[in-house]
């Protein structure tokens, strides 16, 4: 598991919720990025941006519109935002189409101060509910945690957070708070799903967990920041929104006082069933 490691300007984590209403221009979404990061960047440690920024065009994802957009980690796309990240002097999760050789991976660009670091390669690919991202993506294989202060962090995307083994082993190795850029589709009950599945990662794993949703149509929204608790404590609704949420490792430090479910939880995955 990688660690990048910041420095954290300010005793708490000043996190930013950018929750975009993703186009089809590439163009314009990096400009509405841009403006993002300049309206937020002054107040935050932290920027995280939806899965899908570069890009979604209303008939939705192809694999020839994926190759034609894609850029590697030191393209265009990148290198405006960690010129931004630098000027802002802030740390950003964004997500891109990453080219790598004849690959496109759904990447989780980490950038701090405008050094780019690397990123997360989403590992599991949404097949299911008639979408096929293994059409347009391959898949990653390395969880991906990185630091900021004392605060160490873990990043998923979207379709992985209903794989409880992804979040906690990065839980289990240090992370006090799960980012999750989304690209949530809409259909029944899927708000319902996701807010779930946010609050339970959170709850099982005493973490924060900050879900950043796709603001486009054919998403939900609901950007939610969840307390190590399973407690809900910010909610963006739906539409284009910016929400600030001030994340504390005291309040980690208190949740895992009265719950100390990470000491207490065994690899179940070494331990045989018994069948009766």
């Amino acid at each position: 598991m990688r660690v990048c490691e910041f420095v954290l300007k300010q005793g708490v984590i000043k996190a930013s919720l950018i929750q975009l209403d993703v186009r089809s221009s590439k163009t314009e979404n990096l400009q509405r990025v841009v403006d993002a990061i300049e309206s937020a960047g002054e107040i935050s440690d932290l920027i995280i941006f939806p899965e899908y920024c570069m890009g979604y065009p209303d008939e939705g994802l192809s694999r020839n519109y994926v190759e034609e957009i894609a850029e590697p980690l030191d393209g265009e796309f990148i290198t405006v935002v960690a010129e931004k990240s630098k000027e802002r002097e802030v740390a950003i999760v964004m997500p891109i189409f990453e080219k790598s050789n004849d690959d496109v991976y759904d990447t989780a660009v980490i950038i701090n101060n405008g050094e780019v670091s690397g990123g997360y390669r989403k590992i599991h690919l949404f097949d299911a509910l008639g979408y096929k991202e293994s059409e347009y993506f391959r898949p990653g294989s390395e969880p991906t945690l990185f630091k900021i202060g004392d605060t160490l962090l873990g990043v998923v995307i979207c379709y992985d957070i209903r794989f409880p083994e992804l979040a906690k082993s990065e839980a289990m190795s240090g992370a006090r708070v799960i980012v999750v850029p989304s690209a949530w589709y809409r259909g029944p009950l899927k708000e319902e799903q996701w807010q779930t599945l946010l609050m339970a990662r959170a709850q099982e794993n005493t973490s924060y967990v900050i879900g950043v949703d796709n603001a486009n149509e054919a998403f939900i929204g609901r950007s939610m920041v969840v307390d190590p608790l399973g407690v809900k404590v910010l909610d963006l609704g739906s539409g284009e929104h910016i929400g600030f949420y001030d994340i504390d490792s005291c309040q980690v430090n208190e949740a895992r006082k009265k719950l100390p479910v990470l000491k207490q939880s065994n690899d179940f995955q070494s331990l045989p069933c018994h069948e009766l």
